[in-house]
């Protein structure tokens, strides 16, 4: 046995005096599973890629899920676009998102806490004044059958401001943080009269403002107060910082947004027709 042991200990020291001899080994260049040198998307539209952010929630038989706007749950969460496709398709606006005629177009996409959430900044609030709270039990895909034409009508606004006629980037679109780039949406301006009062659409489409901010250099900010726009864009909160940047598709590149911009109020919208 002792023998046996002092064998042992004369191979382990043989081989400990062998591995100083050995050659340099090959560096290991680590990536990160969600590594990617390359943009994902690029060969889908706007529209392709929408249709693929359905929330991963159970349905009851009606096609109902419970909304959760807490992002780390999995389920109906916030960061999904289950209302934006159902509201696309209501107002028959998948041409907007799907055609190919440019590559320099910028979506903002309005995910489904920017529906849903408690401000009047939300949608759905800001549309019917009634807000979808979490927990509430609701079938995205048929909400919107029970709008009225003037709701959908100012619907189509507010998908139509969120669309920019140019490209968008972090950079170098933005040069720095301290600038305000203007961009032209596609939604036109509403005409006021001396009171105040909506009379018709313009031929000028509704301005948006993004810039970087401060603070956090790598986010766009959108219609940040100090912008050169009217009140009623860039006041009482009405400013909104990017959640998600740079998805780039083959017709243009998109944003993910967490609660809705404007121009004007889009209750001025409400009868004044606005075409696909």
């Amino acid at each position: 046995m002792k023998r046996y042991i002092k064998i042992m200990l004369a191979t382990c020291f043989v081989a400990a005096l062998s591995s100083c001899t050995l050659g340099v080994q090959d560096q290991f260049d680590f990536k990160g599973e969600t590594y990617s040198e390359v943009d994902p998307f690029t060969n889908m539209t706007a529209w392709e890629y929408i249709q693929t952010r359905k929330s991963n929630a159970i349905r009851d038989a009606q096609g109902r899920f419970k909304l959760v706007s807490n992002t780390n749950v999995l389920g109906a969460t916030g960061d999904e676009l289950d209302f934006m496709i159902a509201a696309i398709k209501k107002v028959g606006f998948e041409d907007l998102y799907n055609q190919t005629a440019t590559t320099g177009r910028t979506y903002l996409l309005l995910n489904n806490n920017a529906f849903t959430g408690n401000n009047d900044r939300d949608v759905i609030r800001s549309v019917t004044g009634t807000q979808l709270a979490d927990n509430s039990t609701v079938n995205p895909d048929t909400y919107f059958d029970t709008w009225t034409p003037e709701q959908l009508n100012v619907l189509k606004a507010i998908l139509k401001y969120h669309i920019v006629t140019d490209y968008v980037a972090q950079r170098p679109t933005i040069p720095t943080y301290d600038v305000y780039v203007l961009f032209k949406t596609l939604l036109p301006k509403v005409n006021l009269n001396n009171a105040g009062i909506p009379v018709s659409l313009s031929t000028d489409m509704a301005d948006i403002s993004f810039s970087r901010d401060v603070d956090a250099r790598s986010t766009l900010k959108i219609n940040e107060t100090g912008s050169p726009l009217p009140e009623t864009a860039n006041t009482l909160g009405f400013d909104e910082n990017v959640r998600r940047h740079n998805y780039v598709f083959k017709n243009g590149i998109g944003h993910y947004v967490n609660e809705s911009v404007r121009y004007q109020p889009y209750s001025l919208y409400t009868n004044l027709t606005i075409n696909k």
